[in-house]
């Protein structure tokens, strides 16, 4: 059973190396690469931004709802997790780039909003009684996040934050198409005649 958990295991563990190493070896240099708005030179950043921490107290409070989260996320399926995670960190990153303020954007709260996003919003794509179940407990779990989408600090990011929701409501919505989807000739061809 732990190994289903190992992915978000590892996860969480390179953001507390990362944050170890740029603040014990490299004086907190590394929170430069983080997201830097239309600049072309930052685009690497959508990679960095998620492993980045601007203080403890910021890792902390991201490490618990990361680790919940993305532990229900591979629960569900190791696959999914990873494709969650790396297109949510693409999506969410690309967004952030795009459209936030001019400030350096870092920290995984992007990729907890969208696991939240996801997860939450399951229900609506793929109603069945079991996501009906998992976004209901998302939502009275971690559903008071949402406020932090609405501006209320210059040293919040709430850019990447609904950049972040954004991504996790089109995956699950594109996750959903892509279950519907058959996958064949045969599939196709019962789904055509199921239909009719």
């Amino acid at each position: 059973m732990i190994k289903r958990f190992i992915p978000i295991l590892v996860l969480t563990a390179a953001c507390w190396l990362v944050f170890l190493v740029n603040n014990l070896m490299w004086g907190g240099d590394f929170d430069q690469y983080g997201i830097r708005p239309r600049q072309i030179s930052s685009l690497p950043g959508i990679l960095f931004a998620t492993f980045l921490h601007g203080s403890y107290q910021h890792l902390a409070a991201n490490t618990l709802p990361l680790l919940i989260l993305g532990g229900i996320l591979c629960l569900r399926s190791r696959g999914e997790f990873v494709l969650v995670t790396v297109a949510g960190i693409l999506l969410g990153g690309g967004l952030t780039w795009l459209f936030a303020r001019n400030a350096c954007h870092i920290g995984a709260s992007e990729l907890i909003f969208c696991y939240f996003g996801y997860l939450a919003s399951l229900a609506c794509f793929n109603r069945t009684f079991g996501t009906l179940c998992l976004s209901v407990v998302c939502i009275l779990g971690y559903g008071g996040i949402v406020r932090g989408i609405v501006p209320t600090s210059t040293s919040i990011s709430w850019e990447s934050h609904l950049a972040g929701l954004v991504a996790g409501v089109a995956l699950a919505s594109l996750m959903a198409k892509l279950k519907k989807t058959p996958s064949g000739p045969k599939d196709l061809a019962s789904g055509s005649l199921s239909q009719q």
